[in-house]
């Protein structure tokens, strides 16, 4: 399997996975500019940003583990961006989903609820 099709199908277990924790998927791969939002959920009155990190091993560790700094930085600029556009005044979390995926085996998924908070 290709690297985007690695990553293309955590995407859509991170989706199907959100969906039936009762979040309402707002947009997916949102962007602005050069930043991208994998989610943009809805959990009850708070907007979710979340990002999805997919592997095929865990030879260099978990997922989330390359979910870097830098990363949390473009989902921020993103999240800003994306706040003033809809004139969302409301809660917002960032969230962060690891996804295990090997062939032919059921998908280990990591969710990190509230993973950072962004100082303006």
């Amino acid at each position: 399997m290709k690297k985007s099709q690695i990553g293309q199908r955590g995407e859509n277990l991170a989706t199907e996975y959100v969906i039936r924790k009762g979040m309402k998927i707002l947009a997916r791969n949102w962007r602005s500019g050069r930043q991208e939002l994998d989610i943009i959920a809805l959990d009850g009155d708070q907007v979710v940003f979340i990002e999805v990190k997919t592997r095929s091993s865990q030879r260099f560790g978990q997922p989330i583990e390359f979910i870097t700094a830098t990363k949390q930085d473009h989902m921020v600029k993103a999240a800003t961006q994306w706040l003033m556009t809809e004139g969302w005044e409301g809660e917002f979390r960032f969230d962060l989903i690891g996804i295990l995926s090997y062939p032919d085996e059921p998908a280990q998924i990591q969710h990190v609820r509230d993973a950072f908070f962004p100082f303006f």
